[in-house]
């Protein structure tokens, strides 16, 4: 018995390292919310960052062609539905980016888990909350309504793939079919999490039985 609490123990501290450092983030976009509506496709996907190399606030540019960019975004998947014509539709993984941009504005936002960070107050001179699209950046003169960024970059040899056209939305088929804008960023406890939890239920529940085997 003692033994196998050790065993258990000692995952759990191995585990607990991943746990603290990485952040799971669910994301939506919808053809819907686009320009007034003009398509129906939904790009639905599960990103993970490390937050020890993640800047919040401020830009972050994870190139997924180097080491540091793959350390940075550990996984990555998308799915596209509904496309016009199903042309785009498909699931694609990290290797079908080749860059993933993530602002998390001037103002920093709040990751903590259960959180939804569209909608988030912002800096941004017009007061627009965060997730509000514009295609002027920072840097522009005179400031618009720029509250950050979600974007992915489609990789060289996966021109199907959805690619982002301007902060906050993306274009399916490579940027050649539908627009599609983001709706929906929410952080849910990483999967190291979940093992934890039932790491600790299992070890009080063979606590539970060794207590009663000796009373």
């Amino acid at each position: 018995m003692k033994r196998i609490l050790l065993a258990l123990l000692l995952l759990i501290a191995t585990a607990l390292p991943a746990a603290a450092s990485l952040i799971t983030i669910d994301f939506t976009f919808l053809g819907s919310a686009y320009a007034g509506g003009t398509n129906s496709a939904v790009v639905n996907g599960t990103i993970y960052f490390d937050s020890l190399l993640l800047s919040n606030p401020g830009l972050n540019t994870f190139d997924l062609t180097t080491p540091g960019g793959l350390a940075a975004v550990p996984y990555l998947t998308v799915t596209v539905t509904n496309s016009t014509g199903g042309v785009g539709d498909g699931t694609f993984t990290r290797s079908d980016f080749s860059q993933v941009i993530f602002d998390t504005s001037t103002s920093g936002l709040n990751m903590a888990q259960w959180t939804q960070l569209v909608g988030q107050a912002t800096s941004s001179p017009s007061n627009n909350k965060w997730g509000t699209p514009d295609i002027i950046i920072p840097e522009s003169s005179p400031p618009r309504s720029y509250t950050g960024d979600f974007q992915l970059v489609a990789a060289a040899g996966s021109p199907t793939a959805p690619t982002g056209v301007s902060p906050f939305q993306l274009g399916t088929n490579g940027g050649n079919t539908d627009g599609v804008q983001l709706t929906s960023m929410f952080i849910t406890p990483e999967p190291t999490t979940y093992l934890l939890l039932c790491l600790s239920l299992g070890m009080v529940g063979l606590a539970r039985k060794k207590l009663s085997k000796s009373a």
